[in-house]
């Protein structure tokens, strides 16, 4: 669960020109908290025609446990450094942000 470095304020200021919104910070979270985590061993298998009835399981109830069980860890991470050093939190958030959600929607 590891955190990139922090980057630099000029890739910030170019990263994010109208500043680092909630929504920024919402798809680093999720970025941190779902998706760099062990959902994407699930998704990295190979595609089967299966998956496309819908009225078939993808994800047995272990794993879901499992992998909500993980978010969680995972967010409440996030949350105790954003409480104890808010200053570093937004600083690695945003860098976060910046190598894993430069494509995402920001709106």
């Amino acid at each position: 669960m590891d955190i990139p470095k922090e980057v630099t304020e000029e890739i910030m200021a170019k990263a994010y020109p109208d500043g680092f919104t909630l929504r920024d910070e919402a798809n680093a979270i999720v970025a941190f908290a779902i998706r760099n985590s062990s959902l994407e061993d699930l998704h990295a298998g190979k595609y089967s025609p299966l998956l496309e009835d819908e009225k078939l399981s993808r994800i047995t109830d272990e794993e879901m446990k499992d992998l909500m069980i993980e978010f969680s860890e995972r967010v409440e991470k996030l949350l105790k450094q954003k409480e104890e050093d808010p200053k570093r939190y937004k600083t690695l958030i945003a860098g976060y942000g910046y190598f894993y959600c430069r494509g995402w929607n920001r709106a």
